[in-house]
């Protein structure tokens, strides 16, 4: 359906001119302007306050750091002390227990020695190798010297690396080299 006004343009303008607004139309956007206002400025509140507190606990941590200070710093000192003193120890203890491994070793390779065998040398190479230069009479007093140190608890891994025929005054005789390993934490027997 079509509508066609037909009042004339004057009272077109009245008629608009006669909307207007009640004062019961404005509380409700005010109340909830004033509600979100206080909200607001009870947040602002409430995270000054906290702030404050926060700001007071640090500078009460910080004197009472300060006045530990000089007992913290004795602390560190001691531990670091502690630490020096403990290396030390441990290094007199290997000492200590590095003592006595050559005489043991060469009491121990006395043992193994064979009648009609010189030993000639004997080199120790870092902690662990052995080497035997000698001379005797006969192969077989070689192999009794061998295996005299394979039962000991103090060698392991003998090994022959040369054996060959000379003469000493005209005696013949047998030179030879022998390797093994010194395994000092086992005692002798």
């Amino acid at each position: 359906m079509i509508r066609i006004n037909l009042l004339p343009g004057e009272e077109k303008g009245q008629r608009k001119a006669a909307v207007t607004f009640k004062a019961g139309d404005l509380v409700v956007p005010l109340a909830v302007l004033l509600a979100a206002g206080v909200v607001i400025a009870g947040t602002v509140l409430s995270q000054k306050t906290r702030a404050a507190a926060l700001a007071k606990s640090i500078a009460e941590v910080e004197s009472q750091s300060r006045v530990l200070a000089p007992q913290i710093e004795r602390v560190n000192r001691l531990a670091q002390e502690r630490a020096e003193l403990d290396l030390r120890l441990g290094i007199i203890g290997r000492l200590q227990r590095g003592r006595t491994q050559s005489v043991r070793l060469m009491d121990e390779l006395a043992k193994c020695v064979p009648d009609h065998l010189w030993l000639v040398d004997a080199q120790q190479d870092g902690a662990s190798g052995l080497n035997l230069e000698g001379v005797t009479f006969s192969n077989l007093v070689v192999s009794d010297l061998m295996s005299r140190l394979e039962r000991s608890p103090m060698f392991a891994n003998v090994e022959l690396q040369v054996a060959e025929h000379a003469a000493i005054n005209e005696h013949d005789i047998v030179r030879f080299r022998v390797s093994c390993l010194v395994t000092p934490n086992r005692p002798a027997e």
